[in-house]
């Protein structure tokens, strides 16, 4: 049975506009949470809040969180915003230094560890599940991660390339959830100590692999010009689709949905992602007024009720998904055995 997982980054308001100050943040916000998560217990959902350190050191944000995690209503895990989480540094960050991929080792390490610490002192709890500001994670990091105790990260977007935006690529990464190798966060390994649940996101039809290679092809230099990629996203043949209430309509998130199962081909998990700041209007871009949020609403009510019920998905927790992963492989390693025991064996011809 595949699983059905919704996460939040947790943060502060005021980042759509390109500056990474270190303080002076609001995390007003989270006073949208409740009837989020009203939505979420209704549906029998335990949303994943990845929370941020300026969410950690908010009295009311850490307060209700931490309530509900202790209810048994939500996972809290971690958000890490190198700009805004401490050891902090005297000036706003560049553009290449708002993603911790390209911190050197001891910098990503101390900021792990402290953010790390804080949730676990604040929370009660010791967090397991992790997604790096600006997806920007790398190996480096992961490692950290494994060594910390943390069980799965969702910092892998498949299909998407950040390098113009100095931040990573990860185009060859698979789009379900698979084993972190030890050494290229985007190469599947052996089961291990750390699993990469990514954001899950395809195309409108279940040929993820046909569709990714058409939009790469269409970018190539001779051919932008042409505007070929936009005239196969209009068609529907490699129309990228992120599993995000934000950035997808109702139709669009279902098609997503239905597309990914199919391509996965075995049970799997589909994890949809949203910012907290879009949970009270005037917060984000994508929710500017209260009719913006009463669509945006709408959206997740149409994505939970289709997983849930029409596809009989399992809700679960980001923290959920590793031993659901071995479940998983355990099953298709037993079918093999069985398949190849059951086979017709041919006697060689001499």
């Amino acid at each position: 049975m595949s699983r059905f997982v919704v996460t939040i980054d947790t943060e502060e308001e005021g980042l759509w506009g390109g500056q990474y100050r270190p303080t002076g943040h609001s995390v007003e916000n989270l006073r949208g949470v409740p009837r989020f998560q009203e939505l979420c217990d209704r549906f029998g959902v335990q949303p994943t809040y990845l929370v941020t350190a300026p969410v950690a050191n908010d009295d009311f944000g850490a307060g209700l969180l931490a309530d509900l995690q202790a209810d048994g209503r939500c996972e809290v895990g971690a958000h890490l915003h190198p700009w805004c989480t401490p050891p902090l540094t005297d000036r706003p960050a560049t553009t290449a230094e708002s993603f911790l991929c390209n911190l050197p080792e001891p910098a990503q390490r101390a900021k792990l560890e402290w953010l790390t610490d804080t949730i676990e002192r604040r929370f009660g709890r010791r967090p397991t599940s992790f997604r790096a500001g600006r997806y920007g994670l790398d190996a480096v990091g992961a490692r950290i991660l494994e060594e910390l105790g943390y069980a799965v990260d969702s910092s892998v977007i498949p299909f998407t390339n950040y390098a113009s935006q100095q931040g990573p690529d990860f185009r060859e990464a698979p789009f379900t959830p698979y084993w972190f190798d030890g050494a290229d966060l985007c190469a599947p390994g052996d089961a291990g100590a750390l699993l990469e649940a990514p954001v899950t996101v395809g195309f409108s039809h279940s040929r993820f692999a046909f569709a990714h290679r058409l939009q790469e092809t269409a970018r190539i230099r001779g051919l932008r010009q042409l505007r070929i990629e936009g005239l196969l996203d209009r068609l529907g043949v490699a129309r990228r689709i992120k599993f995000s209430p934000e950035q997808a309509t109702s139709r669009e998130l279902v098609q997503l949905a239905d597309a990914a199962l199919r391509a996965a081909e075995r049970p799997t998990a589909l994890v949809l992602m949203f910012h907290s700041s879009s949970l009270l209007p005037g917060c984000s871009p994508y929710v500017r007024t209260p009719v913006d949020l009463d669509a945006f609403c709408d959206r997740l009510t149409a994505v939970f009720a289709h997983c849930l019920n029409d596809r009989g998905l399992t809700a679960a927790t980001l923290s959920d998904l590793p031993a659901q992963q071995r479940v998983w492989e355990s099953a298709v390693a037993d079918s093999t055995m069985a398949t190849s025991a059951s086979s017709p064996r041919t006697e060689a011809v001499r």
